[in-house]
């Protein structure tokens, strides 16, 4: 109920404005031009004068609440405005996460062989980028599954590993941190346990990232 009425608010207001503006030039021309007694045109007057201004007073909210600067998740490029954060769909976000992983890193491989998760100034206001990189080093593994890229994970470091948990462990992750951690240490023998686990968190990371993109929407601007 509320983002239905958070969505059309700004409409609604907007229709307000014009109503007042119009009742108001209507109450000037008619009733007060035709007040037979002086102190009906002075109320018509006020009246009118307060509705113009509480039609001012409307427009000008909403012309400074005007959500004009890019959000980097919501901001549609074809209409030149940011998207209701309703209306975010996995398909943009991923596409948004695709682009940044290109920013802050030159290739696949050095995202799992830099210190790209430990360069602070890569990963935004407060690292707020740092756990949407490591869900989506994760989520490509499964989503792409080829050879290579579970190459990165199999052959990564202690280091990148650590990195990896400590980003997850900021957006609040505990259980997959812990399971993460144990299967890196005693299955690097037995990738396919590795890879199967990565695979079936799949949806999980998935509904992670969209979790964490809305509880976190305003950093990104």
């Amino acid at each position: 109920m509320s983002s239905v009425l958070k969505k059309w608010l700004p409409l609604l207001m907007a229709i307000a404005a014009v109503l007042c503006f119009v009742g108001a030039i209507l109450i000037l021309v008619f009733p007060v031009a035709n007040a037979d007694a002086a102190y009906k045109t002075v109320i018509g007057i006020i009246i009118a004068v307060l509705m113009i201004v509480l039609s001012l007073l409307i427009a000008l909210y909403l012309w400074l609440s005007r959500d004009t600067e890019p959000n980097f998740f919501l901001f549609d490029r074809q209409k030149k405005r940011n998207i209701p954060v309703e209306e975010l769909t996995f398909k943009l976000a991923n596409e948004r996460l695709n682009f940044l992983l290109t920013t802050v890193s030159e290739s696949p491989e050095e995202l799992w062989t830099g210190d790209v998760l430990e360069n602070e100034l890569k990963l935004g206001y407060r690292k707020v980028y740092r756990p949407l990189i490591a869900y989506k080093m994760l989520y490509d593994l499964a989503d792409k599954d080829v050879e290579s890229y579970w190459d990165y994970l199999l052959s990564s470091t202690p280091e990148t590993v650590n990195s990896i948990c400590e980003a997850l462990g900021q957006a609040g992750e505990t259980e997959m941190v812990k399971a993460l951690r144990f299967i890196m240490e005693n299955y690097r023998q037995d990738p396919s346990k590795i890879c199967n686990f990565v695979r079936g968190n799949q949806k999980y990371i998935r509904g992670r990232i969209m979790a964490y993109i809305k509880r976190k929407i305003e950093w990104f601007y």
